[in-house]
């Protein structure tokens, strides 16, 4: 058969850090940036302030994050939290937030969102996601949420409604989906979904990455019992994480998602663990996805 009708669509874990860099200095930042300011500060003196936003979840990937939105000059750092004091006195000592407004514990996201901020950086594990936006949303903050949305159905309703629920108030509700800001990914997708490849029938999306979790199965497998060692190695956990297919993996449904301007009505496959890793998560995935057929 004419292998123009077989798209492969690869997402490289490698590209990672240049998508996001380009979207939080770029569109999505800019974006963000244009809707919070003031509208009573455009053209005055004040035009150039700052938006104050406020972290959860200062863990590595939170930080570096959070460092973007500082380097793009747009934002200041005002409030953080995470459940671990010393992952917050790191972020605090780098961000150099006040002792005052850095929060601990679990009920830390509440704390912060009590501050004075405009926004909320969500970067916990993907188990807490719903209840952080929905938090934040309510609270009237504008939310930048971190891929996976949520770690099952009921979860990513939630956010659905959180979602929907920050366009009524007009508050910026933004998921890290970054791949969608890419040109290229762009380029492809419009080629597509015009028919230059002719009658799609079959696509294949695929995510290959080293790996990811070796720190938090070593972690694990020091001390599996203890509750506090097993949120610090989130991602080697199927409840907190979601399993790879959902906390990596969605990369590549997402783009897949987007060539075919639809969403899978059923999907079965199977998956493996293949690597000596601690903990619940596999490492495999093999599934077929079945989308109902374009209307292009």
């Amino acid at each position: 058969m004419n292998s123009t009708r077989f798209p492969t669509i690869v997402a490289n874990s490698s590209d990672h850090t240049i998508n996001r860099r380009t979207f939080l200095a770029g569109a999505g930042a800019s974006v963000l940036a244009f809707s919070v300011l003031k509208p009573e500060l455009i053209g005055a003196a004040e035009a150039n302030s700052k938006i104050d936003i406020g972290l959860i979840g200062c863990g590595g990937r939170g930080r570096w994050i959070t460092e973007l939105f500082r380097k793009h000059g747009g934002y200041n750092v005002v409030a953080l939290a995470d459940y671990f004091p010393e992952q917050v006195a790191a972020a605090g000592e780098q961000f150099q937030v006040p002792a005052e407004r850095r929060f601990t514990g679990l009920s830390a996201y509440r704390k912060l969102l009590e501050q004075k901020l405009d926004a909320v950086v969500i970067e916990s594990p993907p188990y807490f996601h719903p209840e952080h936006a929905e938090a934040g949303v309510n609270a009237g903050k504008h939310v930048y949420l971190a891929k996976p949305i949520a770690v099952d159905v009921p979860g990513c309703l939630a956010v659905e409604e959180s979602g929907k629920k920050a366009t009524q108030k007009k508050q910026c509700f933004l998921v890290d989906f970054q791949t969608r800001t890419n040109k290229l990914y762009q380029e492809a997708a419009q080629k597509i979904q015009a028919g230059e490849l002719g009658k799609i029938i079959s696509a294949e999306a695929a995510y290959h990455c080293g790996p990811t979790w070796d720190s938090m199965s070593q972690l694990l497998g020091k001390n599996p019992n203890d509750p506090e060692t097993r949120l610090r190695a989130w991602g080697v956990d199927q409840v907190l994480s979601g399993d790879i297919i959902t906390e990596q993996n969605i990369h590549a449904i997402d783009v897949a998602c987007w060539m075919l301007r639809g969403h899978p009505v059923k999907a079965y496959g199977t998956c493996a663990k293949r690597r000596d890793l601690s903990g619940t998560c596999n490492d495999v995935f093999s599934v077929i996805y079945h989308y109902p057929t374009a209307s292009w």
